[in-house]
């Protein structure tokens, strides 16, 4: 007997079954779990090191080059891309979805170890941290303002990110670029030719100069007094 057939002899039966079909489409469509924004966990590797002073093709030839050929042979490498800038290199690395990231990091590690001698003179430890894909920014912010850049950097590290981190889901908050206040000393040549005095001298006393130091120690709080004093 065909579909028709059945249809046009017993339409009761077509209905019943029709009916239950949509129940239970309805009953398994309200029961369907969704996200806006489901886990995708692809873990992956960052390698910074910094090398003050270098310029982008020094720092790429010398470091970055080195590091990709030693950290190229990893198990279970999915993809590598690397950023050479001045003073510093930038090595990131995909692993496959099923990786153990722990277990790459010790590896990549190791790796690094064995060619940290070939590395030219005044190159910092490379720095390897893994992060997952899931955890990169999904909102950036832009902040101007008609105040100095300076108060501007200040302004948005000190007060705007303490703001956002106390909202729920917020994980980690960044800041790129803006200008960060510092001082610059500017150096009269003659004057150092006069008092035989080198750069690196000027450095050093600069460096000793920017240190905190205690001031004294807590002898004892005298208790006569309505709210009491600190003697050093």
């Amino acid at each position: 007997m065909s579909i028709t057939e059945l249809s046009i002899k017993r339409p009761t039966l077509i209905v019943v079954i029709f009916t239950v079909l949509a129940i239970l489409g309805i009953g398994s469509y309200t029961q369907l779990n969704y996200d806006l924004i489901p886990k995708l966990n692809f873990p992956m590797l960052s390698v910074a090191t910094v090398y003050p002073g270098a310029s982008a093709n020094e720092v790429e030839s010398t470091v970055t080059k080195k590091l990709e050929d030693a950290l190229s042979s990893l198990e279970d490498v999915k993809h590598i891309e690397s950023t050479s800038q001045e003073g510093l290199s930038m090595i990131t690395i995909t692993l496959e979805a099923s990786t153990d990231a722990d277990k790459v990091v010790q590896n990549a590690q190791r790796k690094i170890n064995t060619i940290a001698g070939t590395l030219p003179v005044g190159v910092r430890a490379p720095s390897v941290n893994k992060f997952s894909s899931d955890e990169l920014p999904v909102l950036k912010l832009s902040v101007t303002g008609t105040i100095p850049p300076t108060e501007l950097y200040q302004l948005t590290s000190n007060q705007l990110t303490q703001q956002f981190a106390k909202l729920k889901g917020v994980g980690q908050i960044s800041i790129v670029g803006g200008n960060e206040r510092e001082i610059r000393i500017n150096i009269n040549k003659a004057k150092l030719d006069a008092y035989k005095i080198s750069i690196s001298q000027i450095y050093q006393s600069v460096m000793a100069s920017n240190v905190e130091l205690p001031t004294g120690k807590i002898e004892r709080i005298p208790s006569n007094t309505p709210y009491g004093y600190w003697e050093r």
